[in-house]
């Protein structure tokens, strides 16, 4: 099973101590590129462990505004892990945020969260 994860998502497994439940119960992880910038700014939490952990997990997205139906606005990691998810047929979209949360069901994306990988 493929699984995109977007960044505040990624951010809260870090500080769990968790980024290993998602080799266990994915076959393939991917962000895209947007996805770590973000998270590997300095700036961040773990943003050193969320380096070392992503570094062979990053794809290239090209948007294409018109395959994501948005409303309102969401941040570009968020509309690259969208993307990202279509383009890879994947299984999951691991995604936090509630605003981002609705524009992915609205999209017919799967959905899970940090908690929802914490309770598998």
């Amino acid at each position: 099973m493929i699984l995109v994860a977007d960044s505040s998502a990624l951010i809260a497994l870090a500080v769990c101590d968790s980024l290993n439940l998602l080799d266990l119960l994915f076959t393939e992880v991917k962000v895209p590129r947007a996805v770590f910038v973000e998270v590997s700014k300095k700036s961040k939490k773990e943003a050193d462990l969320l380096d070392q952990y992503l570094a062979d997990k990053i794809i290239d997205v090209k948007i294409d505004r018109n395959y994501i139906i948005k409303e309102g606005t969401i941040e570009i990691g968020e509309l690259e892990a969208m993307t990202l998810y279509k383009q890879l047929a994947a299984n999951w979209l691991l995604i936090d945020d509630r605003r981002a949360r609705k524009i992915a069901e609205l999209n017919q994306i799967k959905i899970i969260g940090s908690l929802g990988v914490l309770l598998l």
